[in-house]
């Protein structure tokens, strides 16, 4: 009886000291298992202006799924009308502020405001999914100026098979009415681009387009590409010695000069769409949807639609691949690059956050491989199915499926682009996102698009003929350094100037009457020597690339 009652004495201190250590469960596993019963709204600001936003992503059968794994909603307010840099210099003046921001290309203005929490300690107590998809490399890029983290990117460094490619965009009726040329000097392009248009002059009764491009708006940068993309620089900033790290930036450089007079040239041959510098962004997307443009610049991005609605009406041959097109004596085209991760912008708490290691649990559950499933692959069963090894695949109906912009929005596909994910592959072996597995990548290009693959012997647009081996410049990308307020009198400010030059100039070079492109050029030239101070910029952006390396990989140059 004695033993007995010893062992029940023991047994019921186990159980009160189990119950009593039960109780003391980290705030995180409390909170979220408290947001599973209740769940918790949280207000966000995007000012993504890239893709087309969904006016209630969380109402959608996917959104639906992540808020029961989740336990939170997210009201956002997507970006529309006014400039970024104006919605988001308003918003912080007013200083009412969400729960949550994405400012794009302007979320520097919300750090430099010190408008946001800094996430470094949340990472180090919540961050269990956080620690797992961000190496410790990952999050010392991450860090800004002011040594904090402020948000997880979801930029990670991978070249997607399903990308249809960066460069000069070329008409498959064009590539296949000439056998198939493998594709990458100028001087090569042009004499075809004349002899096609020469010979199918319209198309439908519509006059064909020898080369189009984008200049409206923001999208301006688009018709600043030919000026890196043809000389085999990378498009950025300031061009980088990767040796010593020194900056070099010159925008009225020889590189310049070049490309542009070659633009030049088609205008006066009539092949360079007349409407380029007045057409809008959607008129622009309609000729090419018409199947007109032989020729145009653009990111592939700006194609989807247009190529969508070719596909639609059974004229895929005339949707667009791009080349990596250069000018003879360049080596190697550097349209298609690598980037290790992001470093410019992703989703921000506020320090107006009611709640913000509940939106930070919000984040770090989002990298959780169940989530991601259905951020980037939809709902099992309806938009992929697993294999018996457990590999997630889609069937070509469900590839065709998850490409229809209503079924889209109804199911919540294609919208979650901005938030943090795991790098290539999830912990169970499979791809993040579908269009990373080169299967169903090829699977889900129209028949002409897979014609051309099969003429030219390869799996994807972002391999050789159409691109050359993607680099990854370990400094980074200049465009993503934030200029901090004391500079921006001495390097934001010429900057813009040289960028509205560029507005005011680039139309005229491409436009010059033939015989007056060097008089045009020699006006910009001066223009912009007499109000640029172009030492200054390579002075701050070679210290910044250095500081990098420094931080990065313990690399110091002097």
């Amino acid at each position: 009886m004695k033993f007995i009652r010893k062992i029940s004495i023991v047994v019921a201190l186990v159980f009160i000291i189990s119950a009593v250590l039960g109780g003391i469960v980290p705030v995180s596993s409390q909170k979220v298992e408290g947001a599973s019963k209740k769940v918790v709204t949280f207000t966000m600001f995007s000012a993504d202006a890239t893709v087309q936003y969904h006016p209630d992503i969380f109402s959608t059968a996917i959104g639906q799924e992540i808020t029961k794994k989740t336990g939170v909603r997210l009201k956002i307010e997507h970006f529309v009308g006014m400039d970024q840099a104006t919605k988001i210099s308003l918003m912080l003046a007013s200083g009412d502020l969400p729960d949550l921001v994405y400012g794009s290309g302007e979320h520097k203005q919300f750090i430099q405001n010190k408008a946001l929490v800094p996430l470094d300690n949340y990472i180090e107590k919540y961050g269990q999914w956080t620690k797992k998809a961000y190496s410790s490399a990952d999050l010392k890029k991450l860090r800004q100026a002011d040594g904090h983290i402020y948000f997880l990117s979801y930029t990670r460094g991978e070249v997607s098979p399903s990308a249809s490619g960066e460069g000069l965009y070329v008409m498959i009726d064009m590539l296949q009415k000439n056998n198939w040329p493998r594709l990458k000097y100028w001087e090569d392009l042009v004499p075809m681009i004349r002899n096609y248009v020469k010979k199918y002059p319209k198309y439908k009764g519509m006059p064909v387009i020898g080369m189009s491009a984008i200049t409206e708006g923001a999208r301006f940068y688009v018709i600043q590409d030919p000026a890196t993309g043809l000389n085999g620089l990378v498009a950025d900033t300031v061009q980088v010695d990767p040796k010593t790290y020194k900056a070099s930036y010159d925008p009225a450089g020889i590189g310049m000069y070049k490309a542009y007079k070659a633009l030049n040239a088609l205008w006066n041959e009539g092949l360079f769409d007349k409407e380029a510098f007045v057409q809008t962004y959607d008129q622009w997307a309609a000729k090419v949807a018409q199947g007109r443009v032989v020729t145009s610049w653009g990111r592939s991005w700006h194609f989807n639609t247009a190529f969508n609605t070719l596909r639609k009406n059974n004229e895929d041959d005339r949707i667009l691949v791009p080349f990596g097109i250069v000018f003879k004596g360049v080596k190697k085209s550097r349209y298609v690059m690598l980037q290790s991760i992001g470093t410019r912008d992703g989703v921000s708490i506020t320090k107006k956050c009611k709640d913000p290691v509940r939106a930070f649990q919000f984040l770090d559950q989002m990298l959780n491989p169940e989530v991601q499933k259905l951020m980037f692959w939809g709902i099992k069963g309806r938009d992929y199915l697993v294999d018996k090894k457990g590999k997630m695949y889609r069937t070509q109906a469900m590839i065709d499926k998850a490409r229809d912009p209503v079924y889209q929005k109804q199911e919540g596909l294609g919208y979650w682009n901005i938030w943090p994910r795991w790098q290539l592959k999830l912990p169970d072996g499979n791809y993040v996102k579908p269009e990373l597995d080169p299967d169903i990548a090829y699977m889900q290009w129209a028949p002409a698009q897979k014609k051309v693959l099969d003429a030219y012997k390869a799996k994807t647009f972002v391999e050789p003929p159409f691109a050359d081996e993607p680099e990854s410049p370990p400094w980074g990308y200049a465009w993503e350094i934030n200029i901090p307020p004391e500079k921006q009198k001495e390097i934001q400010v010429p900057l813009n100037i040289a960028n509205d030059l560029a507005r005011k100039y680039i139309p005229m070079l491409i436009m010059a009457p033939k015989g007056k492109y060097d008089e045009v050029w020699n006006k910009y030239k001066a223009e912009v020597r007499a109000k640029i101070n172009t030492k200054l910029i390579e002075e701050f952006y070679t210290e910044q690339m250095r500081q990098r390396m420094a931080d990065w990989y313990g690399i110091k140059v002097e």
